[in-house]
């Protein structure tokens, strides 16, 4: 499993099978799944199983939780995706997870994320967490002399696994401008329903105006506001 400073403990000979087939009912049992596939490098695998064990630890354990979002960086970095690690790692930070491994891993991000090109340009892709593993997503692409949004909210609830998210939404339109505010236009929103946009590098910051008309492009709870950590640099329309 991986422990303090991003560490694998190596399981026995032989223990090596698939997330699949390993009985994952627990944070403890997820993290033993996820980490014989990581060691198998079978990351995608690995990911799915580690995202399971923070479903599952996200209501509890800190420590686990904080294994969970570790192990999650881990297995993204190890699969290519630095800015999927990275979405991780400030997950941990903002619910002040910061221990041991979470210190270590986040120098070992640094080394493999290229933030100031990420940070570069307001186009990219974006995700705002949503908990139980799961995210909403930002993208922003030039058009013209702007840029074309395309925000894709959902909201967990508990039974994600069982039904999918609770609800989910969709929301376009443009905006224009060179930052770091930026408010949504032709988004087909009511009238006083306003939806501005703060840009700070890898980070954009969204607030909306909410009324009885203002979440109407999406299902029940649903909302676009929030802070979105930027992924990558290219949208993913």
């Amino acid at each position: 499993m991986l422990r303090c400073y991003g560490l694998l403990v190596l399981l026995p000979f032989g223990a090596l099978c698939t997330a699949a087939e390993q009985a994952c009912d627990s944070a403890a049992q997820c993290n033993q799944a996820g980490s014989a596939a990581y060691q198998a490098g079978r990351y995608s695998e690995a990911i799915a199983a580690f995202e399971r064990q923070l479903r599952r630890s996200e209501e509890g354990d800190a420590a686990q939780q904080e294994l969970a979002l570790n192990n999650l960086l881990l297995a993204n970095l190890k699969a290519g995706d630095p800015g999927m690690a990275r979405a991780w790692l400030e997950v941990a930070l903002d619910n002040g997870l910061q221990g041991p491994a979470t210190r270590h891993n986040m120098g070992k991000l640094a080394a493999a994320l290229d933030y100031p090109a990420l940070a570069a340009t307001v186009e990219g892709h974006y995700l705002r967490y949503a908990g139980q593993g799961a995210w909403s997503s930002l993208d922003i692409q030039r058009q013209g002399n702007g840029y074309r949004v395309f925000f894709s909210p959902l909201r967990a609830g508990a039974q994600i696994e069982e039904y999918g998210p609770a609800a989910i939404g969709e929301l376009n339109g443009s905006i224009s401008g060179t930052g770091p505010h930026f408010s949504l236009n032709e988004a087909g929103l009511a009238a006083g329903c306003a939806v501005e946009l703060l840009w700070n590098g890898a980070d954009m910051r969204v607030l909306e105006a909410f009324g009885e008309e203002c979440q109407a492009y999406g299902g029940a709870g649903i909302s676009v506001a929030g802070r979105y950590y930027k992924t990558s640099s290219a949208a993913r329309f």
